[in-house]
């Protein structure tokens, strides 16, 4: 099992802001934010890291690409729509996916960065 997960940006600040916008239908919130370190989860669980980068070196590496858990469709959809309203690019808007598995619905976008963030769930 995962724990938790950090992200390296060129744009703290952005970053910041934007995490905040589309991870807020899942429940998270920043919990701390130094300048140095961003967290997001919930008070009982700190699962989602930012940190900045110095210029010119990478940001993201190819191929990486997270997923987060949704309790339903609804949240996926509101995930993605935040995250749209926050300048991500759009990967593939909420779907089913039968390629994946049966109960498979879910979304992707590119962030800030480039990092390829989905958002899933496999409730009805």
């Amino acid at each position: 099992m995962i724990d938790h997960v950090s992200l390296g940006t060129a744009r703290y600040a952005q970053a910041v802001a934007f995490y905040q916008r589309a991870l807020a239908p899942l429940g998270f919130s920043l919990l701390r934010d130094t300048g140095a370190e961003a967290a997001f989860g919930t008070p009982e669980r700190w699962c989602f890291f930012l940190y900045p980068v110095p210029d010119g070196e990478p940001v993201t590496a190819r191929g990486l690409h997270l997923a987060f858990g949704a309790a339903s469709r609804a949240e996926v959809a509101a995930v993605h729509q935040a995250a749209l309203a926050a300048t991500a690019q759009d990967l593939f808007t909420p779907r089913e996916r039968p390629d994946i598995s049966a109960t498979y619905f879910g979304a992707m976008f590119l962030d800030l960065d480039g990092h390829r963030i989905e958002v899933v769930t496999n409730a009805d």
